[in-house]
Order: structure tokens, then sequence, then C-alpha cells
């Protein structure tokens, strides 16, 4: 009896058996999901600046690639679009950041984005670390474009290296011919300036005519910078007279605006920019003060010219208020602005907007002096129409912050990057950042040094393409 229910049991356990394979063939358990294809990506474990490295992207499909370059606190330094082709693909990469900028040292990363035919996005990135930089010319900066061989303003090249180096000068004429070459050790880390008077040798000076000028180091030619020159016999008569505005009014057009930077500006003729002198209250060294204004770049708007006295106008540097009175002659100057770039501050909506060549090409938030009480005016942002001085290094530390990329554009003020704390070997600049668009500063004009969206325009983009005396103006608020 147990045989035949042991019989019976294993026959029905057969057909379920056989019923469930049945099941399984006709209904069968959906398929896992698919994993996207993966996206690598790699570089060197240690990067250095201005030396040539691969950034290697392997993608499972074609697609357009947008690689993203930040630091350990996720500050963006670089957006670069490539297209990217199935399998590998090596993109060349210097080191450097979205304008040229060299990296501070410490730990980065990429994140590659491809964004393919068919919409699918892979991603993929790697980090790294950033370990100094290979000597090069950042920037070479003329004076001016115009070289004068009697010696009536002095001209120079303003020169900038990453690390000490020999720097080469080469001038060709209009055949391409060269007539001239020199070479100088630049060591100092503020940067120097080579002077150059257009001699050539003992006796003999450069023909006047149009020239090309090129400047390398000798350990980094790839890193070369040039500019076009103009030798002139004599410089111009410089004549005091009447100036017309020297500032723009609101809702002029760009080209208005332009007209009025390309100017040549009245200064104080003296060559040290700190210095103050006394505005008088009538044309007399015994008047009183009208009040303070600093020399050699700050240009004033002249009214008449009686005698040996000119009538101005200019802002005061003690408190930035406007106001009108009297200059000898012999105290005064012209000089032109710089030929291709202009800057203008507008205090009211907080922004900067950079001019080429009569162009506006980006405007960006910045901060100005913040006035908290009557004790502190001096820290209000002086209107005006001014005149970059030299460049004075690449930092500056003030009050437990380091700030990046000074211009002086006055005696007391500078242009330069929002500052930072450092914590190791991270840097914080939310502290400034995010008050960027609202009055914040000690007086001087603070710009992000992180890119923003189809727009060239940073603080490290301004010290590497502003020479000496561009024109910088200051829209009172």
């Amino acid at each position: 009896m147990a045989g035949r229910k042991t019989g019976a049991f294993l026959l029905k356990a057969a057909g379920l058996l056989l019923l469930w394979c049945a099941c399984l063939i006709a209904f069968p358990f959906p398929a896992a999901a698919e994993e996207a294809p993966a996206l690598s990506v790699s570089l060197p474990e240690t990067v250095k600046g201005y030396t040539p490295c691969e950034i290697e992207v392997w993608s499972p499909a074609e697609g357009e690639a947008e690689l993203r370059l930040y630091d350990s606190s996720r500050n963006l330094w670089m957006v670069r679009k490539e297209h990217a082709a199935e399998g590998r693909n090596a993109f060349p990469w210097d080191g450097l950041g979205e304008s040229g900028e060299q990296m501070y040292a410490g730990r980065y990363r990429f994140e590659v984005l491809v964004n393919t035919a068919d919409g699918q996005v892979l991603t993929g990135e790697k980090q790294f670390e950033i370990k100094g930089s290979t000597p090069a010319l950042v920037y070479a900066l003329p004076s001016s474009e115009t070289l004068y061989l009697d010696n009536g303003e002095r001209w120079f090249v303003e020169c900038f290296v990453s690390g000490s180096c020999l720097v080469a000068m080469e001038i060709k004429d209009s055949g391409g011919n060269v007539v001239y070459s020199r070479e100088d050790n630049i060591r100092k880390p503020e940067g120097e300036q080579i002077y150059w008077a257009g001699t050539l040798s003992a006796r003999q000076k450069i023909a006047p005519g149009e020239y090309t000028v090129r400047m390398w180091s000798r350990k980094n030619p790839d890193y070369e910078r040039g500019f076009s020159l103009k030798v002139k016999e004599k410089t111009p008569e410089k004549v005091i007279a009447p100036t017309g505005p020297v500032i723009p009014e609101r809702g002029m057009s760009d080209s208005e605006i332009w007209e009025i930077m390309m100017k040549p500006s009245v200064v104080i003729n003296d060559s040290g920019s700190f210095r103050q002198f006394k505005l008088y209250s009538r044309p007399d060294t015994n008047a009183g003060s009208k009040g303070i204004l600093r020399c050699a770049v700050q240009g004033m708007e002249v009214l008449e010219v009686n005698g040996n006295w000119a009538r101005v106008k200019a802002w005061r540097h003690n408190d930035a208020t406007p106001a009108e009175g009297y200059l000898p002659l012999w105290q005064l100057t012209v000089s032109a602005p710089g030929e291709h770039y202009g800057v203008l501050v507008d205090k009211r909506d907080q922004t900067m907007t950079v001019y080429e060549d009569g162009k506006p090409i980006g405007t960006v938030p910045v901060s100005t002096g913040l006035v908290t009480g009557r004790g502190d005016k001096w820290r209000e942002t002086t209107p005006g129409a001014f005149l970059t001085d030299v460049h004075s290094g690449s930092s500056f530390a003030e009050d437990g912050f380091r700030y990046e990329y000074p211009l002086r554009y006055d005696g007391r003020n500078l242009i330069h990057g929002s500052g930072f704390i450092k914590n190791g070997r991270t840097r914080d600049y939310a502290d400034h950042e995010q008050l960027l668009g609202q009055k914040a500063s000690h007086g001087c004009v603070r710009v992000s040094l992180f890119r923003r969206a189809d727009n060239p325009v940073n603080m490290y983009w301004l010290w590497v393409h502003l020479p000496f005396h561009s024109r910088i103006i200051i829209l009172d608020d």
C-alpha cells in the first residue's frame, strides 16, 4: 500500500515539474535592466601648469563632450566642449584654467559628460593633483603701442613669468626681417618692466615705421606673446585745453561711451601715483583747499584755462565727492589711454562692463566700497576717469584674506579678485563671492575669478589683458 502511495506522489510531482517548466517557456522572467555603457576618464596623477598632457576619454558611443574642471571646494575653473568619437579620445591640455590662469597646487577633478545621438548621457570623472608649473612667460604688455625716439615718453614692456627664466624679445620690420633682439633674466615674483629707447647700437636707433614684437621664455617657447609696435620720431605736443566730459552718462550708446574712454587724460604730472595734491579754491598757491587729488592716473575734466591756471572738475579722494577748483598748468600733463580696452564700473548697479575695440565683450557683477558710518568715508570707491598703473605682483594679503591679480588704477584703490581664506591646501572664496553685485569692499573693486557662462571676463582675464594706462571709468551712484 505504501509503495502505491509513493509512486503516485512521484508521478504527481513529475507532472507539476513539467507544468512549471512549460510556464517558464511561455512566460519568461523579465530580463535585468541593461546598465548604461561605461565612460572612463584618465590623465596623469600629477599635472604641471604650462606643461602638455592629455585628458584621455574612452567613450562607448560618439557624442558631444563637456569637460568641467573643479577644485576640491567645487569651484569651477574651466568648461571645455569637444566632439568625442566612439572609443579612445585624447584631448590635449596644459594644466591651465579657462582663461589660461595658473592653477594653485592641490587636488582637482575633471567631470566629463558625453551626450550621444540616441539621447544617452554618459558620465565619468577623474581626480588628480596639480603641482606647480613649468617656467613660462605669462604676459608681455607694452606701455604703449607707439615708441617715440625723442624719449618724450619712456617705453617699456611689463613681463610676468610663472618661474624664473630667460625671456627673449625679437622685433621684426614689415618685411619680416629681425632688426632687434635681446634677452633678459626675469626673476622677480611681482614681474618686471623691460625698458627700451629704440637703440640698436651706440650710434643708431631703429627707423620710424611699423614693427611686430615677439617675446617668449627660452625654457618654454610654446607660450610666446606678441603685439604690434609703431615707431615715431617725436612725441606729440601736450596741450592743456578744455576737455569736455570725461565721464559718460547712463543711457549713452556704446560708441559714445567708447569715444569718451579714448579721450586723452589730463593728469597731475608726477611719477608716483600715491602722492596727493591740493585742489586750490582759486588760482593762487596761497588759497584754501577744495579737496585732495591723486597724481599720474586720475583724469580730470578741464573746464577752462586762464593764464597759468586751469579750472578743473574731479572727485576728491578724501570723501569721493565731486569738486571744482584750480591747478597750475606746470603741474599738469596729458596721457593717452591704451588703444584696445576700456572698463566701465557702475556703482549703482554694481557691475563692470569691459570694452574691446569699441564693443562690449562682457558684463560681470562686482563689489565696490561699503561705507558703514561717517568715520569710514575713505572706503567709498572714488568715481572718475582713471588709467591703470604698472602691475604690482600677483597677490596680496589684507584683513585675513588673500586677493589675487591686482590692478592699481589710482593711488589707493585696486581692481582685484575676490578674497579667499586658505585652510591647508583648500581655498574658500565663498565669503566674498556671495557678495558680488552689492557694496562690500574697503574701496577696491572686487571681481570674481571664476567663469560665467559665455562670458570671457574674469579677474585673471583683466590682469593679463589690460596694459599700463588702460582706461578705467567709475560711474557714481
